[in-house]
């Protein structure tokens, strides 16, 4: 018997950015030259204090289930430190550890979406966030601004009887952007009026640059505090992707579901990364702020480089590790993807095309790697531009 996908399979698409970045890998182990700009992945191995709390916890026996939303210790060091950046107070309870920051996304659509529910996603989003919407029967919305920066006006000129929840994500995976204290307070303000759900994804929040400094919506509109989720990972900000070890944190009840959810899914997750987390976020961690640090560096690299590519628009990331930059100029937008995929069979290059995230004619390139690959890649894909032949 041939197998059939049924209707929720067909319903959604699969991840761009881990199909190209498998193509990336599956060209590098044949012993092609590919300068990898596809994959969020920081190239910083763990810290070598995160990675021995892990490894002491497996000697010492750390090593069976743990509660399902986590250890005692993780959830009251996620709460602290969520707390002491925040500027808010959360408590232990309120939090649940899970297998990644993903699987507390997709948890909270199935706790808090019913089918036909509306969700807004501002443009441009992260690739997951619309097909998970799908997958539990919920509506995407995709709200383009008219300009650079979303504004409170066009959300709520977005907002139907439908609408359940807006999908808050600064800094942005993949533009970098970050939005300012009054740019928060405006979108606070229609949702508060609007008795909309936040899930306020902050999987990059260490990772804001100077001038700017991170701040929460929670904190500038304390009456969201009852109908918001905040995601967070530990995967971007210490250099812990393969650990597999975000959260979730939001009002208790809402919290309960999920790990009622959680509990069916998946039960707890690693008891050894749930360790090393620990040591990631006490008081005294310090990894974040110095991987931000040589992330400026790159960014000041990467944007000085493509910005040499004759017609080639880059806005200045605020935040995270990317730049989403505009092709239209050189490359028509129905043509983008098809370029990247040129670009990495035949330059060795990996980009993202920026259909994967809503904006045809846009490429999001991740500079987590040194800086000679990052002049060494730039370089090649302006010889790939000059040399389009559509």
């Amino acid at each position: 018997m041939t197998y059939t996908p049924n209707s929720l399979v067909k319903s959604f698409n699969e991840s761009a950015t881990l199909t190209i970045g498998a193509r990336a890998k599956k060209l590098a182990s044949e012993g092609k030259s590919i300068i990898n700009f596809g994959l969020g992945e920081p190239d910083f191995k763990t810290p070598d204090a995160i990675s021995k709390a892990g490894y002491d916890a497996a000697l010492g026996g750390a090593t069976k289930y743990t509660a399902v939303p986590g250890t005692p210790e993780l959830r009251s060091t996620i709460a602290k430190r969520l707390t002491e950046d925040y500027g808010v107070s959360f408590l232990p309870e309120e939090v649940c550890a899970a297998n990644g920051g993903k699987q507390s996304i997709f948890h909270l659509f199935q706790v808090l979406l019913e089918p036909g529910d509306e969700v807004i996603i501002p443009s441009p989003y992260w690739t997951s966030f619309p097909e998970m919407v799908k997958m539990v029967g919920g509506v995407p919305k995709i709200l383009s601004p008219k300009g650079p920066r979303l504004k409170a006006r066009e959300l709520s000129e977005a907002i139907t009887p439908r609408t359940k929840l807006f999908i808050l994500n600064s800094p942005s995976n993949p533009s970098g952007l970050y939005f300012l204290e009054d740019e928060l307070k405006s979108f606070a303000d229609v949702l508060h009026e609007n008795k909309i759900w936040v899930m306020s994804d902050d999987t990059y929040y260490a990772l804001v640059y100077a001038p700017q400094r991170w701040t929460s919506i929670l904190k500038l509109k304390p009456e969201l505090r009852e109908r918001t989720c905040v995601i967070g990972s530990s995967s971007k900000s210490y250099a812990m992707t393969g650990w597999r070890l975000g959260w979730a944190v939001g009002p208790k009840p809402l919290v309960d579901a999920m790990i009622k959810v959680q509990g069916q899914v998946t039960s707890s997750p690693s008891s050894v990364s749930q360790a090393a987390v620990v040591a990631a976020l006490t008081s005294e961690n310090h990894w974040a702020a110095e991987f931000r640090d040589r992330y400026s560096k790159r960014r000041k690299v990467v944007l000085e480089a493509l910005r040499a590519i004759p017609g080639i628009q880059v806005p200045e990331p605020e935040g995270a590790f990317y730049a989403f930059f505009d092709l239209g100029q050189r490359i028509p937008a129905d043509k983008v993807t098809s370029f990247c995929g040129d670009l990495l069979e035949n330059y060795g290059v990996c980009l993202i095309p920026g259909e994967a995230f809503g904006c045809p004619s846009f490429a999001r390139l991740s500079y987590c790697l040194d800086e000679d690959q990052i002049i060494e890649g730039v370089k090649r894909l302006g010889k790939a531009i000059a040399e389009w032949r559509a």
